[in-house]
């Protein structure tokens, strides 16, 4: 219960905190926010500087990925768009060849064939780089414009780059499908030594069991593309003098604002800062990678003083290209100023407010805290009121507890007093019937006398023993000892052992010596609850061997005390209610249920320990049992 000083400062506390509480607070609030002023201008203008350059690496990234889609869309069909013009072209020649042979017909067939021939022979495309051929299905090359020295000749045996008859695959493919698209490797004219890969389109030409046909180097036609599409960016236009540039991964400038540096490599610049620039953006770009990196440039359009620029790059690797956009970080400086302008303003009109706010809001508090003051302080007597009330129905209700279970275990020991004495007494009235009908019929012996008399001192002995066993019990010495814990249950086996050989159980004692500090009398009242009600439960049942055996041993500075039994354990349903105050599985008559409730009593809160109880399965002898198991831990002295 609390005392009267301690209840003084509550009050106080009560009475007063709250008041206190609302008026420092609303001086550290408004010290706050006139201290915070620069700081919230700090964390603006941070947030305005991130927000930007976030909005900003977005928008060049989407910006980039848009040229990037661009670039990939058209790379990728850049096989079809071949496709499409080479048969075009073909159709074309077809066509032109159609139309000379049916107005000819009537003529003679070389004339036709060199009117054909004439009329093809000329013509150029794809940057004068296409042309057509002709071939027999004999393999006899009848058109071949860039080399006609060769027209009239087999071609039977002819092989490509890469071994293959080109002249029979063509032939074999035009018999079977009319026409068709084949490609194969061939050197350049500019390049003799190396085989570049080209895709052909053929058509047969049924008049004279002829083909038709072109090719183009793809390299050559994909070189055509990346121009296209290199003018297309560079004629991109962004706000702000803003642009993308584009470089190939050995540091060569393909598309840039200042055309006067495009095709020259920017890795043989003098200017180290920018040779390593290149390198980084490179690195991040390979194997089609992209990433932000940040840089000082050299010049910024417009204004010849080095500015700090953030790009966005993304690698092209099919060829080896990386495009990129940026922005420079300057530019954030306008933005700033104004936004600190608007927050200044901004803040002068929120001091007022809150001024107005913070004395309006504090007084209304500080009337609303003594109303709560007083309030709480009737609430805090009356709580008082009831915990001294209820503090005493519980004192009572232990006292009565404790009372109930003293009431009991005097009980239990008188029943065991009346076992012990029992015997001894039956013995004394014997011995002392027989001297005195001895005496009487006069054959009393001095040696009979001496015997008897031995006897009853015997007997009388024993029985004093027994009373000092019980009166140690009942001792009311509170003062904590050390002791060996041997002791309580060897007295507690000497008041139950008349019970135990009444009843047929058997006590396997194995207990240590090791010692504890604490009351001995209250251990020996708690083996005797324990025993007691194993005792109880096995008088219940028959045809079982009643075995208690008590153990111990010692742990990381504690002891513990097993006591088992083979009475075939507790219910599962009740076992976590055992320790209950007032619970019992007996009849009201032979038991009131505080026994194991004051064993948990004394274990945990006189002796520091734990107690616990389960269920266990256990060999003995040879043989398997069920019984209940109590685990006392106590600490070691």
């Amino acid at each position: 219960m609390l005392n009267s000083k301690n209840e003084k400062i509550i009050v106080k506390i009560i009475k007063y905190g709250p008041v206190t509480l609302i008026l420092l607070l609303s001086l550290i609030l408004s010290f706050s926010l006139y201290i915070n002023n620069q700081a919230v201008y700090n964390n603006e203008k941070k947030l305005i500087e991130s927000e930007h350059i976030q909005r900003n690496k977005q928008l060049i990234k989407n910006q980039v990925d848009s040229v990037y889609n661009y670039i990939a869309k058209e790379q990728k069909s850049t096989e079809t768009k071949l496709k499409e013009s080479l048969k075009q072209r073909v159709y074309e020649a077809h066509t032109i060849a159609t139309n000379i042979y049916n107005e000819n017909k009537h003529l003679d067939k070389k004339i036709v064939m060199k009117m054909i021939k004439d009329a093809l022979r000329n013509i150029r495309f794809n940057n004068k780089r296409g042309y057509f051929f002709i071939y027999s299905f004999d393999y006899e090359c009848i058109l071949l414009p860039v080399a006609k020295h060769l027209e009239g000749k087999s071609f039977y045996n002819f092989k490509d780059g890469k071994g293959n008859f080109l002249t029979r695959d063509i032939v074999e493919q035009v018999k079977k499908e009319k026409e068709g698209f084949l490609t194969w490797w061939y050197h350049k004219p500019s390049d003799m030594k190396n085989q570049y890969k080209k895709l052909g389109f053929n058509k047969h030409f049924e008049p004279y069991n002829w083909f038709i046909g072109t090719g183009e180097y793809i390299e050559d036609f994909e070189n055509d593309i990346k121009k296209d599409i290199l003018d297309y960016i560079q004629n991109l236009s962004y706000p702000n003098k803003e642009y993308i540039f584009v470089i190939d991964f050995n540091g060569k400038y393909l598309s840039h604002i200042r055309k006067s540096i495009i095709g020259l490599n920017a890795l043989e610049a003098k200017d180290t800062r920018s040779h390593q620039t290149i390198l980084d953006a490179i690195e991040i770009s390979r194997n089609n990678g992209k990433g932000y990196i940040s840089y000082v440039q050299t010049r910024k359009p417009g204004l010849d003083l080095p500015i700090i620029k953030t790009s966005y790059v993304r690698g092209f690797e099919k060829w080896q290209w990386f495009i990129g956009k940026g922005f420079y970080e300057d530019d954030i400086k306008d933005v700033v100023l104004r936004k600190k302008e608007l927050l200044e303003d901004k803040f002068k009109e929120n001091l007022k407010q809150i001024a107005i706010i913070t004395i309006g809001l504090t007084t209304l508090l500080l009337f609303v805290s003594m109303q709560v003051s007083t309030l709480l302080q009737k609430r805090f007597k009356a709580y008082q009121n009831e915990i001294k009330s209820n503090l005493e129905k519980i004192t009572q209700q232990h006292d009565m507890i404790a009372h109930q279970s003293k009431m009991a275990a005097i009980g239990n020991m008188i029943a065991n007093i009346a076992h012990q004495w029992r015997q001894p007494l039956s013995m004394i009235s014997t011995a002392a019937t027989g001297i005195k009908l001895k005496k009487d019929l006069n054959i009393l012996e001095d040696e009979d006398l001496y015997k008897s008399i031995e006897y009853i001192n015997d007997s009388t002995q024993y029985l004093s023993k027994t009373i000092d066993d019980f009166r140690n019990f009942f001792s009311k010495n509170k003062e904590k000892e050390e002791f060996c814990i041997i002791e309580p249950i060897n007295v507690s086996l000497n008041i139950l052992k008349s019970q135990f050989k009444n009843n047929g159980i058997e006590i396997i004692n194995t207990i240590g010596d090791s010692k504890i500090y604490g009351l001995k009398n209250e251990l020996v009242q708690v083996i005797i609850n324990i025993i007691t009600n194993s005792k109880d439960e096995f008088i219940k049942k028959e045809k079982l061997r009643k075995l208690i055996l008590i153990d111990s041993f010692e742990k990381e500075g504690f002891v513990y005390i097993t006591i088992k039994d083979t009475a075939g354990g507790i219910d599962e349903k009740i076992i976590e209610h055992i320790f209950e105050p007032y619970f019992t599985t007996k009849h009201q008559s032979q038991g009131t249920g505080i026994g194991l409730y004051m064993t948990e009593e004394i274990i945990t809160k006189h002796m520091k320990g734990t107690i616990n109880i389960n269920n266990s399965n256990f060999d003995f002898e040879g043989k398997n049992y069920t019984g209940a198991k109590v685990t006392i831990k106590l600490k070691l002295a």
